[in-house]
C-alpha cells in the first residue's frame, strides 16, 4: 500500500512526517467547529450576552474569542467591564457608609460581593445598531471560522466585517457580492444593500453596479423585476429612490 504524506478535506486534515514516520498530526477541524456551536446555543455556557437591535435580541458570546478576533470586540468587552468595576465600587462605598451610619460591625463577607463577583464573570452589551440576523451570523463566524451568506445578508456581513475588522470575511463578501450582480440576484443585493446606504463598502459596491451595468444595462432593466420609473433628469445626475415589487430601490444608473 502506498504511503499517503497527507490527508485532507474540508474539515479533517490527517498528516504523516516523512522522516519520522511515527509522528501524526491530526486537525478535526468539523468536531472544534461543532462544539462551538452548541457552546454558543447554550446562554449558561457563555460569558456574554449582546442585546441587538431595537428589540434587543439576545446573542452570546465567549469573551476570550471575540476579543483575541477582534480588536473593537476587545475594546467593547473591556469598557464594559470597566464600567460594572465602577459601579460596584460606587456600590461598595455607598453600603459602607449605610454600615457606618447604623454601627454594625460585619463578621462575614458582605451579601452584595457574591453577585458583584457574578456580574464581573457575566457581561450585557446592547447593541440597537446591529441587524439580529446579521449580527448572530458575525459571532458564530468569529467562533467557529464559518458562516452561511446569502444575497440578502451579504451587505450586511461585509459592512459588520469592516466595522470589526475581520478581512477574510470582508474580502470574501466582497467577492461573493460582486459575483451576486447578475440578472437574476442584482435586486435583491440593491434592496438589502438600501439598508446600510451610509457605509463606504455599501457606495463601493453602488459604484461597482454602475460601472458594470454601464456594459450591461440589461442588469437593471431586462429583469422580471424591471423597474419601470428608472430615469433621471437630465441636468440631474443624483441617484434617484424608486420602489420596485414593493422593495425602496436605489437607482445607480
Amino acid at each position: 500500500m502506498a504511503h499517503n504524506p497527507a490527508f485532507q478535506d474540508e474539515f479533517y486534515t490527517c498528516c504523516y512526517d516523512e522522516e519520522e514516520s511515527q509522528l501524526m498530526v491530526l486537525k478535526d477541524k468539523q468536531a472544534l467547529c461543532e462544539d462551538l456551536k452548541y457552546i454558543l446555543s447554550v446562554p449558561d455556557l457563555c460569558d456574554v450576552t449582546f442585546l441587538v437591535g431595537p428589540e434587543q435580541y439576545p446573542i452570546h458570546g465567549l469573551r476570550a474569542i471575540l476579543a483575541s478576533r477582534s480588536r473593537l470586540f476587545y475594546m467593547m468587552i473591556l469598557a464594559k467591564e470597566k464600567e460594572i468595576k465602577i459601579q460596584a465600587s460606587q456600590k461598595k462605598i455607598g453600603f459602607l457608609k449605610k454600615l457606618k451610619e447604623i454601627r454594625k460591625l460585619l463578621t462575614s463577607k458582605p451579601s452584595y460581593q457574591t453577585p458583584e463577583s457574578s456580574i464581573s464573570r457575566k457581561l450585557t452589551i446592547v447593541l440597537e445598531e446591529f441587524e439580529p440576523s446579521i449580527f448572530e451570523r458575525l459571532v458564530r463566524y468569529i467562533h467557529c471560522g464559518m458562516v452561511s451568506v446569502d444575497v440578502l445578508s451579504v451587505v450586511g456581513l461585509l459592512n459588520a466585517a469592516e466595522k470589526f475588522e475581520l478581512e477574510c470575511l470582508k474580502n470574501a463578501c466582497w467577492e461573493f457580492a460582486v459575483s451576486c450582480i447578475r440578472p437574476d440576484l442584482v435586486h435583491d443585493l440593491i434592496a438589502s444593500a438600501n439598508e446600510y446606504s451610509n457605509c463606504k463598502l455599501t457606495n463601493d459596491l453602488f459604484k461597482e453596479i454602475q460601472e458594470i451595468s454601464l456594459n450591461h444595462p440589461e442588469l437593471l432593466f431586462c429583469t422580471p423585476r424591471s423597474r419601470s420609473n428608472s430615469f433621471r433628469d437630465g441636468n440631474d445626475c443624483r441617484p434617484k429612490s424608486i420602489t420596485t415589487n414593493g422593495l425602496l430601490m436605489r437607482s445607480v444608473l
